[in-house]
């Protein structure tokens, strides 16, 4: 075992969230008092923080390195400094001390058999070497019995199940919030907007160390068999047909199978992504719920994951509040956000529009609104008709031609109305918004 904190954990944060605990399990000593038929060393390594003096640092590298090269295998126990991390401050990188990484090097250089362990509050850089080492473990901050935990995990008495609640970028600057945090001035601008995390990661189609809801273990796991059924109405519907109203929810089925050869936990997750042609801005996969389940090697069991209608609604300022798209869903069950296993398609009926027309709204606007996209069509036909002629003929041919719809959708109607060829003249505009808001009620 190499590594200061496998001897002085880092079990808590730094500042107000100190606590005292009844006792401190360390790595070392459970690590030691667990050990059957195995001899378990230590060296140092590195000084928490760095000592100064370049000649303590190499005696405390050198000996680290003799320490590798007689064993058998290595724990390399690596981390950020409390120093690093406290409230009051953010990190403004995410890399491991260079001192630390140094010592990685040596190691390998006269043992590969390294499982590195991680001690960190935050996300710590792990490209590239972690693609050098066989094994790691992302300890984080444990609490006070973090050292027995890590013994268990390690010697292979439990199974670990843990998953990543965010994702481990190759560097910071593939992070969503790179450009606009910590923001200037005293101001800071959160110019991800949805896009934070895993949701800007996938959106880019970023490479990453790690994706959101990553983690392995010592079994694996097959999963099969996803459906989804809409409920919550007068008639409930599967994946081929419409989804329920207001206050429904989504009923998620996909059976999981341990295809190892020992017993482990599985987490089950589902994401959702929004239909083709979303009216907003919308990440390629959303998080909807996951589930955990218990399986012995070789044994199946369907799960469930529940989804309030409700989650698939976006803030919409044109419709004044929380607002479901009508259209087909693809629902995913997966092991991370870059894992999905299985898929399925379901029809979900949208919202009814509370948002007002007015003139000024964008012909694209008026044609997507349910009301007014059908009453708007049948006011151009119905003008094409009274105004026969070369000029009603070249309005009705620019609906028709999909480059000059196009163009046209970005207009406020009142604008498009004032053309000379338009079938629809501007006195006719305010009768339809009143049509409009008349079949809102």
């Amino acid at each position: 075992m190499i590594g200061e904190p496998a001897r002085t954990p880092r079990y808590q944060g730094a500042g107000s969230s100190q606590v005292t605990p009844t006792r401190l399990d360390t790595a070392l000593e459970c690590l030691r008092e667990s050990a059957q038929g195995v001899r378990v060393e230590f060296a140092e390594g590195y000084g928490m923080p760095d000592d100064e003096d370049p000649a303590v640092r190499e005696e405390l590298a050198a000996d680290a390195e003799r320490l590798a090269a007689r064993s058998d295998t290595v724990l390399l126990f690596l981390g950020l400094p409390a120093q690093e991390e406290s409230e009051g401050f953010d990190r403004d990188h995410i890399d491991l001390p260079a001192t630390q990484l140094a010592l990685l090097d040596r190691v390998l250089a006269v043992n590969p058999r390294v499982a590195v362990v991680l001690s960190n509050g935050g996300v710590v850089r792990t490209s590239p070497w972690h693609e050098r080492v066989p094994a790691l473990v992302e300890g984080w901050l444990l609490g006070q019995g973090g050292g027995s935990a890590l013994a268990r995990v390690l010697y292979g008495h439990v199974n670990p199940s843990g998953r990543l609640a965010e994702t481990i970028p190759l560097r910071l600057e593939d992070s969503p919030s790179h450009l606009s945090f910590p923001g200037e001035e005293g101001h800071v601008r959160y110019g991800e907007g949805v896009f934070v995390g895993y949701r800007g990661h996938d959106r880019r189609g970023d490479e990453v160390a790690f994706p959101f809801g990553h983690g392995l273990s010592y079994t694996s796991f097959a999963h099969s068999g996803l459906s989804a059924v809409a409920r919550g109405g007068d008639e409930d519907k599967d994946s081929d047909g419409e989804g329920e109203g207001e206050g429904g929810w989504v009923e998620v089925r996909v059976t999981v199978t341990n295809t190892g050869d020992r017993q482990g936990r599985e987490v089950v997750q589902i994401y959702s992504r929004a239909p083709e042609g979303s009216g907003v801005a919308r990440p390629v996969r959303e998080l909807r719920g996951f589930a955990t389940v218990d399986l012995e090697a070789g044994e199946s069991r369907d799960v469930l994951v529940e989804i309030d209608r409700a989650d698939l609604a976006h803030y919409s300022e044109r419709e004044g509040g929380w607002f479901v798209e009508g259209g087909t869903y693809r629902i995913e069950a997966g092991a991370s956000s870059r894992d999905i296993r299985c898929t399925v398609d379901l029809r979900v009926e949208g919202d009814p529009s509370r948002a007002r027309l007015t003139g000024r709204n964008t012909l694209g606007e008026w044609l997507a609104h349910p009301v007014g996209g059908p009453l708007l069509l049948d006011a151009f036909a119905r003008g094409r008709g009274a105004r026969s002629g070369a000029g009603a003929d070249a309005g009705a041919g620019a609906l028709a031609d999909p480059v000059m719809r196009r163009f046209l959708a970005g207009m406020p109607l009142e604008v498009i109305a004032e053309f000379p060829q338009s079938p629809v003249p501007l006195s006719q505009v305010p009768a339809l918004c009143e049509q409009v808001a008349a079949a809102r009620g």
